[in-house]
């Protein structure tokens, strides 16, 4: 397990949070590649109030991290202990147990061509999670069956002598 690098300052975190118990719908610019391919460099996230009890697996929060938060994929909840595992899509290990009270918000869509494309459908948490648990860890082999497969096309253009 690692820490969850912060994405987005803590003054930024603060405030989306006081948005949110306010009431307010929160737009967020999603940064870094840790959820790719659901979420994208740039992309516009929608943010909404979440009750802890409502949280689900695949769900994707905003969670306070050390130094700041970061948007990343809920793999378990202990709602017994008070902490949910959560991990970026794209990254291979998981971030560490966190505490309930660390969750700012839920990401609910993402503005993608000029359309919401909602996120907390069932079918999008399970490919989420199958994506976060089962694809992402299998990144780096995938990443050099590529290598390999470039290299016998190169070397097959041109023959050895």
């Amino acid at each position: 397990m690692s820490r969850a690098l912060p994405t987005y300052h803590a003054a930024l975190c603060d405030a989306v949070a006081t948005g949110l118990e306010a009431g307010a719908v929160v737009r967020l610019r999603a940064r870094g590649a840790s959820m790719r391919p659901f979420l994208r460099d740039g992309e516009d996230v929608r943010i909404v109030p979440v009750r802890i009890e409502t949280i689900r697996p695949g769900d994707v929060v905003l969670v306070r991290t050390e130094g700041g938060a970061a948007l990343h994929r809920v793999l378990a909840i202990d709602l017994r202990a008070a902490t949910l595992l959560t991990k970026g899509d794209s990254v291979r290990a998981g971030d560490r147990a966190t505490g309930l009270d660390a969750v700012v918000g839920r990401a609910d869509a993402v503005l993608r061509r000029d359309r919401w494309i909602p996120l907390d459908t069932r079918a999008r948490r399970l490919l989420g999670c199958f994506v976060s648990r089962v694809l992402a860890p299998r990144e780096p082999l995938r990443a050099l069956a590529r290598l390999i497969l470039s290299v016998r096309r190169l070397t097959a253009a041109r023959p050895f002598r």
